[in-house]
């Protein structure tokens, strides 16, 4: 990556989160301007060149699709809101952009403001990636409220981290580890401090943590805190950040760290760039659920083919993009994971694998869509089978819903041979399909499939007809 231009502000989303998921009006505003300004910035550059995403705090914000929106509209780029795991993923893919070269096993520790993510790998693969529901912002508000500092306060905050840390501690010492690298800026400003008062070079060791926490220990307030290599936008969360990463390397049993420069933006980008180039983990998840769910791989691509020619016919009438094809063929390629639990509604059960597991490389609004699009694609359509879902997501899923099930009711005889052609054709909310004569003569199961699937198109508010072409 080459830097043209790069701007940076220390929001504290999480600063403004109650216990109910809500976020103060102040925080709101100041999240909201910081977004119009880098919309300012982003205002020339194509969408399929940026990427948005969102991590802790929106994981655990009450009514999420109301303040998502509000944020798209003032930045101009829709935002995509990433599991704990996936976020994990992408800090250690940026982090490995840094100390490329070496085939060493790392561990990767980022501490962002709601949540610490760690990671074990080797070369590009995660082996380990586990997200902790403390951060440094977080913690600063629940164990240093009012910006109360003492030794009790510290101790507790730290237990707190440590019995976090409790159930993977055991499995990632035993995976093991070479070299211990942090990244974003708790742990940036922490080898700036210990650098600045001599107490280590570059690296963080542990005698060196130890003093930084006794030197900030002896301030009488996090307000207070005042040190060497400290700036001042990072003094209000300074403790939280470092209880967590002492905690850390307690429970790690960690002697020294590296800091990064890099982190979950490097990562963005480059899985951005995999992405064009046609290197997408999402493809590499899909391969894998097929594989562990035994799917049937032949009638998989019978009905993606058979999808994506109808999309091909439909999407500029309905503004469909490339995306949504993308997605169209992934769900085609999982509609039958479900087979693996029960032949009964398995729909519900391949609807619930996608819906639930972690899928690295899908945003959760990615995951929802996909889940929502395989649980629907045949049987009964649920009213409320786009709620949760950001608005502009909406119409392109009732889309996608009616066209797979189209290919999966021509593909459900298993058979190439009775797939016909056909002509689609859209206007307002209708569709209408075109088959010849002589197919629709020998296939009557197929054409009272379809003459069902008119009722069951309703909840989709689109209509539905077919004929000879």
């Amino acid at each position: 990556l080459r830097v043209l231009d790069r701007i940076r502000e220390m929001v504290r989303l999480a600063e403004g989160l109650d216990s109910s998921g809500r976020l103060a009006p102040v925080v709101r505003k100041r999240a909201l301007d910081c977004l119009a300004r880098f919309g300012q910035r982003l205002r020339r550059i194509p969408a399929s060149n940026v990427r948005v995403v969102g991590t802790q705090t929106f994981r655990r914000l009450h009514k999420t699709s109301k303040f998502l929106h509000q944020a798209e509209t003032s930045l101009g780029f829709p935002i995509e809101i990433i599991g704990g795991r996936e976020e994990a993923r992408l800090v250690y893919l940026g982090v490995y952009q840094g100390v490329a070269g070496t085939e060493e096993r790392r561990l990767v520790i980022d501490i962002g403001g709601g949540s610490t993510e760690l990671v074990i790998g080797q070369a590009l693969t995660p082996i380990e990636a586990e997200s902790m529901q403390f951060g440094c912002v977080s913690l600063t508000r629940r164990f240093f409220g009012q910006g109360r500092l003492n030794q009790k306060r510290w101790n507790d905050a730290r237990q707190a981290v440590l019995s976090e840390l409790q159930e993977l501690q055991g499995r990632y010492r035993q995976t093991g580890w070479t070299r211990a690298i942090g990244s974003s800026g708790t742990i940036r400003a922490v080898a700036d401090i210990c650098a600045a008062n001599g107490w280590c070079e570059r690296n963080i060791t542990l005698p060196a943590l130890k003093k930084l926490e006794q030197a900030i220990l002896d301030f009488p307030s996090t307000t207070a805190v005042s040190l060497p290599g400290l700036s001042e936008q990072r003094q209000p969360v300074i403790a939280g950040g470092v209880a967590v990463l002492s905690a850390c390397f307690e429970a790690l049993d960690i002697q020294e760290m590296q800091p990064s420069p890099f982190a979950l933006r490097e990562g963005v980008l480059h899985d951005l760039l995999g992405r064009r180039e046609h290197k997408d983990p999402r493809d590499t998840t899909v391969e894998a659920f097929m594989s562990r769910y035994g799917v049937d791989r032949v009638q998989a691509q019978r009905v993606r083919t058979t999808a994506e020619e109808a999309f091909d016919q439909l999407a500029t009438i309905l503004k469909l993009n490339p995306v949504h094809r993308k997605i169209l063929g992934w769900a085609a390629e999982l509609h039958e994971t479900g087979l693996s639990i029960s032949h009964s509604h398995y729909q519900v059960h391949s609807g619930y694998l996608a819906a639930k597991s972690d899928m690295a490389g899908f945003s959760l609004q990615e995951q929802a869509f996909l889940a929502r699009l395989i649980n629907f694609h045949r049987r009964q359509i649920a009213t409320d089978f786009s709620d949760g879902l950001p608005e502009r997501l909406q119409n392109p899923l009732r889309s996608l819903i009616f066209i797979l099930r189209f290919a999966w009711i021509l593909c459900r005889t298993r058979d190439n041979t009775a797939i016909p052609g056909f002509a689609l054709t859209a206007g307002g909310t209708g569709i209408r399909a075109g088959f010849d004569q002589a197919w629709m003569d020998s296939h009557p199961l197929t054409i009272a499939d379809l003459e069902q699937e008119r009722s069951h198109l309703e909840p989709l508010q689109i209509s539905f007809e077919y004929g000879a072409r």
